[in-house]
């Protein structure tokens, strides 16, 4: 079986570790970023902007990944305007997959704001989740981004069918 991975936002911590693992294992790699300046052996780099349609579109018209490996974010202002950039990045890319019909599995990359909320709220509320945490625990009353960027691969997924994980670590560790 042909495995072909788009890992997106290779140029961070979390992806430019996973590309290197995928190569390692035989995986055809692509890393996307809108600087895709990493030196790893193998990978093939994608400039694209995940807020420009086109961008995408021109940077993809050759790729066509079975499985998809999204951890990439962007910080903004305020929780309303990280849900509006963040799902938008996140549905951008699948919109401009969709035509392939190549995508087998999407696997999200978010983290622990998931149960504790943004930072900006959390334990303001006077809330704090019950411990430990656990992947069936409900979505807080409360904005968080990686519940838009989570309802973007689901609508993506009912449309195109393909599988889907969602990666909630508490910590990330590069190895040298």
């Amino acid at each position: 079986m042909n495995r072909v991975a788009l890992v997106v936002g290779v140029s961070g911590i979390t992806g430019s570790n996973l590309a290197e693992e995928l190569i390692n294992q035989g995986w055809t790699t692509y890393g996307l970023a809108r600087n895709p300046n990493v030196s790893i052996e193998g990978l093939q780099p994608v400039a694209a902007d995940l807020l420009n349609p086109e961008s995408l579109s021109s940077a993809l018209a050759d790729v066509a990944p079975t499985h998809v490996f999204f951890t990439s974010w962007m910080r903004m202002e305020s929780e309303a305007e990280n849900i509006r950039v963040n799902a938008t990045m996140v549905r951008n890319l699948l919109d401009a997959l969709a035509p392939k019909h190549s995508v087998q599995h999407v696997a999200l990359v978010t983290g622990l704001k998931h149960y504790l909320g943004p930072f900006e709220a959390y334990a303001k509320e006077g809330f704090l989740p019950e411990t430990p945490l656990r992947e069936e625990q409900p979505r807080l009353d409360i904005e968080n981004f990686y519940y838009a960027q989570e309802d973007e691969v689901y609508a993506a997924a009912a449309r195109d069918g393909f599988t889907w994980s969602i990666h909630r670590p508490h910590t990330v560790i590069a190895r040298q």
